[in-house]
C-alpha cells in the first residue's frame, strides 16, 4: 500500500479531535473537504494502531468500523477455485452450490477484486460509496480542514493542513485517548 499523508492528532476532547495531516509527496494535490475524509482518518488510525497509534476500542465501534470499511471497499465473499460459494467458517462448497457471481449478480465489484488469502479464494462485491457518504454525514458533525501556509515548507515536504473534526457519539473517538501518529493511502475521496 502507498502511503499518501502522514496524520498527527491530539488526544481527543469530549467530541472533539484536531490534528494535522501532511503529503508524503512533495507536489500539492489539494485537501478534501467533505466529512468523508474526517470518517476515513478516524477509522484508519484504529485500523493501523500500532505504538504510536490511537488505542482500541470496544467490541461495538469495532464492528461499526468493520462495516463501514465493507461499505467503502466493498466486502469480500470466499468460494472455491470453481467460484461456488463456501459455507461460513469452512472450506467446504455450500449446499445447494451455486455460483458468486450467480448469487450476487449485479453486486461484483466492476473492476474484478479477486483474491487468495487464509487459504481461500475470494472475491470482492462492489463498494456502496453512497451509503457511506451517508453515514459519514451521520458520525462527523463537524469537519474543517486549512491547509497551512507552503512558504515554511522545505523543498522535499510536501504541503501539510491543520484539520478540527466532531464527531455525533464520543465513542467513534475513544481510540484517541493519547497523541497519535499514522499513515494512511485515504484521501477523502470514494470509490467509484
Amino acid at each position: 500500500m502507498t502511503y499518501i499523508f502522514d496524520v498527527f492528532t491530539g488526544a481527543r476532547r469530549g467530541t472533539t479531535l484536531t490534528g494535522s495531516v501532511q503529503y508524503r509527496d512533495p507536489d500539492n494535490y489539494g485537501f478534501s473537504q467533505g466529512p468523508v475524509f474526517g470518517l476515513q482518518l478516524i477509522m484508519d488510525a484504529w485500523k493501523e494502531g500500532g505504538d504510536f497509534g490511537a488505542g482500541p476500542v470496544s467490541a461495538a465501534t469495532e464492528a461499526e468500523f468493520q462495516e463501514l470499511f465493507e461499505l467503502y471497499l466493498g466486502p469480500t465473499v470466499r468460494v472455491d477455485v470453481e467460484g461456488y460459494l463456501l459455507e461460513e467458517g469452512s472450506t467446504q462448497v455450500r449446499i445447494p452450490r451455486v455460483k458468486a457471481k450467480e448469487f450476487y449478480q449485479g453486486r461484483l465489484d466492476p473492476h474484478g477484486g479477486r483474491g487468495f488469502s487464509d487459504g481461500t479464494h475470494y472475491i470482492c462485491l462492489a463498494p456502496r460509496s453512497e451509503e457511506f457518504a451517508r453515514r459519514a454525514e451521520e458520525i462527523i458533525v463537524s469537519w474543517e480542514i486549512r491547509e497551512d501556509d507552503s512558504t515554511d515548507l522545505d523543498e522535499d515536504e510536501g504541503t501539510s493542513a491543520d484539520f478540527t473534526l466532531e464527531v455525533s457519539d464520543p465513542r467513534y473517538l475513544e481510540h484517541f485517548t493519547k497523541n497519535a501518529y499514522f499513515q494512511t493511502a485515504f484521501t477523502g475521496h470514494l470509490p467509484s
